[in-house]
């Protein structure tokens, strides 16, 4: 399933397909156990996401892809945040089940088991952090947070600004995570590199650096003296910079636009008109990665547009007040001035990680040089992950990343490494329903509500449209299930003129052989009536990944499979 696979979907693992089931018949507790089990941010993921999984959706090759992340904030406001997790097959090695599994419990057994003695620092309470400190609390490690912040939540309660995501609910979630029996240390700072060895030097056997990036990479005026009107998109949402005159923000990505929306509203919090802004964005929108639909709430909102430009200096009237920045096409290399009161600037981003060098080893980028598959840094006890390593990607990636170093941690104090392990399965579906696929591609992808994301999210009071949702869950096309041809295909081809997607193909041998093309099969069944051998049947995948520090086997074990059965292609 490529919208539940790390590599090209969610990095959670989160079931969608399943999710989306649960939402089609209506069973909402089940679709919120499987949001849940894997993700403890299923909420803040659903509202705030990038949604990944959607961009490996095959349902997009047919209109638009699956309104996962919608199905998934619908989902997590079934019930307030807690640890969840569904019957039958554990889907996800992040699920918590597969997680208390590890140390050899179940999740209510992991939580009120005494504590291994062991002590883990986190640097960070931010997705990642949080995340880390959630897996090591069902492993049985005590753990304490640090952080610069009165609060903990990182970006998720104070970078995303209120106005496009539910800062509340994001609270929710934290404090959920708290309630496992995880410390947290408020306005706490961790200076360097010094630190990090008097902190393992002391009460704990290793630490996880979350430090997030909010530090701008490069300086976007490098010649210019710093000016007080040209101000960081940082600081705009954080509250300590409110532009109150035309305002013009230059970057790209989530923080241009983010504060360019921000800075529009600046005005109106002081009973003023709103703040006429122009946002600037350096990569043409053909060419953007920017969702269609944040762009899309910046115009609504009144603000100008121009893409394709890069800021090159910023300019001032003789007294030294800002009237205007000079820009260049990076097209055609024309020029252009934008008067303005205000420059934002929304660069790349870096973390504050300079004060750990030399102990810590630095990337090209001034990210924690990380190994990608353990999380180690250079640091011996020390482990980094989220932007702080790989720079801003999704909250899904940031969480992530904080569990799979917390299983990475506990095998390195207990000794005994940490793999997972996968088993699958086919079993034939007797019951398909031929009419799925057609209903699927007639439905349009719902257009999510202009309203302000809720306070509350977790409120019964504003739990969307139970039908509706339905209706969008059915456009899933079931990816786990797919025709499978055995041995006695004979390759008449007629499975192939009966496909109305053109999924299915006679390659040429030797050996001659049938070939499904999985991005364009929507799983409607047409080709398994067509076959005059009984050659194909529609199978469903059933697999369970879970965490395991046994030895890996020579041969790794296999549930029984239907004989001779092999998928198409």
């Amino acid at each position: 399933m490529p919208c539940a696979h790390a590599a090209a979907g969610c990095p959670l693992g989160v079931d969608a397909a399943g999710l989306a089931d649960a939402l089609r018949l209506g069973d909402h507790e089940r679709a919120y156990q499987i949001a849940r089990a894997a993700n403890p941010f299923a909420a803040s993921c659903g509202h705030g996401c990038h949604a990944p999984c959607e961009s490996a959706c095959r349902r997009r090759h047919f209109g638009a892809p699956v309104a996962i992340a919608a199905l998934e904030a619908y989902a997590a406001a079934c019930s307030i945040p807690g640890t969840a997790h569904p019957p039958g097959p554990c889907t996800s090695a992040h699920d918590v089940r597969s997680v208390a599994g590890l140390v050899g419990r179940s999740p209510a057994q992991a939580l009120a088991a005494p504590r291994s003695g062991r002590r883990v620092a986190v640097i960070g309470a931010g997705a990642a952090g949080l995340a880390c400190a959630h897996d090591l609390a069902l492993l049985g490690h005590s753990c304490a947070l640090f952080d610069l912040a009165a609060e903990p939540g990182g970006l998720l309660t104070r970078g995303i600004p209120s106005f496009r995501f539910p800062t509340d609910g994001a609270r929710a979630e934290c404090a959920a995570i708290l309630a496992m029996g995880v410390e947290l240390h408020e306005r706490y700072r961790i200076e360097g590199g010094g630190d990090l060895r008097a902190l393992l030097a002391g009460e704990f056997d290793a630490i996880f650096l979350a430090i997030g990036a909010s530090e701008p990479r490069d300086a976007m005026f490098p010649d210019q003296p710093e000016h007080p009107c040209v101000v960081d998109g940082m600081r705009v949402l954080w509250g300590e910079a409110s532009p109150d005159g035309t305002t013009v923000v230059v970057g790209d990505g989530d923080l241009a636009v983010d504060a360019a929306r921000a800075a529009r509203r600046a005005g109106a919090r002081a009973g003023l008109p709103a703040t006429p802004v122009h946002l600037v964005l350096e990569r043409p929108l053909d060419r953007s990665a920017l969702p269609p639909a944040m762009l899309g709430s910046a115009l609504d909102d009144g603000i100008v547009v121009h893409d394709g430009w890069s800021a090159t200096r910023y300019l001032v009237d003789e007294g030294g007040a800002l009237t205007g920045v000079e820009l260049a096409h990076r097209g055609d290399g024309g020029a252009a001035v934008l008067p303005c009161a205000y420059v934002v600037t929304a660069g790349p981003r870096a973390p504050r990680a300079a004060a750990f060098a030399p102990e810590l080893a630095l990337d090209a980028r001034g990210c924690i040089a990380v190994d990608p598959d353990t999380l180690e840094t250079s640091l011996p006890g020390v482990w980094a992950g989220g932007a702080c390593a790989f720079g801003h990607r999704s909250i899904a990636h940031a969480t992530a990343d904080g569990k799979r170093a917390a299983w990475r941690i506990h095998a390195a104090l207990t000794g005994v490494p940490v793999r997972v392990a996968l088993m699958s399965a086919w079993v034939e579906v007797d019951d398909w329903d031929t009419t799925r696929a057609e209903r699927a591609i007639a439905t349009p992808r719902g257009t999510p509500p202009a309203a302000a994301p809720p306070t509350d999210p977790f409120s019964p009071g504003v739990v969307r449209d139970a039908p509706e949702m339905a209706r969008q869950a059915e456009r899933c096309f079931a990816c786990a299930v797919l025709p499978v041809v055995d041995e006695s295909c004979t390759h008449c081809g007629k499975c192939v003129r009966a496909c109305p997607e053109g999924a299915l193909a006679i390659v040429a041998g030797p050996p001659e052989r049938l070939r499904l093309d999985q991005e364009l099969c929507t799983r409607c069944g047409a080709c398994v009536p067509s076959c005059p051998d009984g050659s194909i049947a529609m199978l469903r995948a059933v697999w369970e990944a879970r965490l395991t520090d046994e030895p890996e086997p020579r041969a790794a074990p296999l549930e029984e499979t239907l004989a001779g059965a092999t998928p198409a292609g």
